[in-house]
């Protein structure tokens, strides 16, 4: 198996599971935050529906896309659109594909290639580490989503 199909496989896998349990919160507690400045499962899933294009303009762009006060100003209007889980999936859904499409198009001999971004205290990341990132991004939240789920009484699997 290709490392490229390898991406697709996983990230889309670790979609379905975190939705999946995003999904199984009530609507009570969908925007509930257990905590001043935690965020809500909605929040979380906002940010998920737009992770996978974040991470195609990361591996397509020159440097890193600028996160200022107008920008974030953009995005906040943009996810305050989605107001279910499910529309997050849906836009979530929409952008994997593109992203999937774009890494599918990256040769065996480009994964090892680097570039240069701030993140993890500034350093070079790898193409393969950049492909990965909305998988990472989704195990991240599937864990902060069943712990807001814990703390509300749910201690099922979903």
């Amino acid at each position: 198996m290709k490392f490229q199909d390898y991406i697709v496989d996983t990230t889309r896998a670790a979609a379905h599971e975190t939705f999946r349990y995003a999904k199984a919160v009530p609507a009570d507690k969908v925007e509930w935050q257990p905590a001043e400045g935690a965020r809500s499962v909605l929040q979380q899933c906002r940010e998920l529906a737009m992770c996978p294009g974040w991470a195609e303009d990361i591996l397509t762009q020159d440097g890193v896309p600028e996160w200022n006060e107008e920008t974030m100003a953009t995005i906040e209007k943009e996810q305050s659109q989605w107001t279910s889980v499910e529309q997050c999936e849906a836009e979530c859904n929409r952008r994997l594909e593109k992203f999937f499409a774009y890494v599918q198009t990256i040769k065996d001999e480009d994964l090892s290639k680097t570039k240069w971004l701030p993140f993890d205290g500034g350093r070079d990341f790898t193409y393969m580490e950049m492909m990965d990132y909305p998988r990472w991004n989704f195990n991240y939240h599937l864990g902060q989503i069943g712990y807001i789920q814990i703390m509300y009484g749910d201690k099922d699997m979903h």
